[in-house]
């Protein structure tokens, strides 16, 4: 399913080599130990500290844990 998002805007340079690195060390669990919820939210505050997070970056990282894991659970939340 294709969902538009009418304020999206492309990722910026710099967001784009956060969300390869992100990729990488998705990855890298997934091969290595599998990918947990503690991953998952190890992952989060790393992320909510980088100045180039914005709502599309995390979108494109919903979008790689959904394709490594499909159909699994992951909480993304703040807190």
């Amino acid at each position: 399913m294709e969902i538009d998002r009418p304020n999206a805007v492309p990722l910026s340079q710099e967001q784009q080599e956060l969300i390869t690195h992100v990729r990488q060390r998705l990855e890298s669990m997934v091969s290595s130990h599998g990918l947990t919820a503690d991953d998952v939210g190890e992952l989060i505050p790393e992320l909510r500290r980088h100045p180039a997070l914005s709502s599309e970056l995390m979108q494109q990282v919903r979008d790689e844990v959904e394709r490594l894991l499909p159909g699994q659970r992951f909480s993304f939340d703040w807190d």
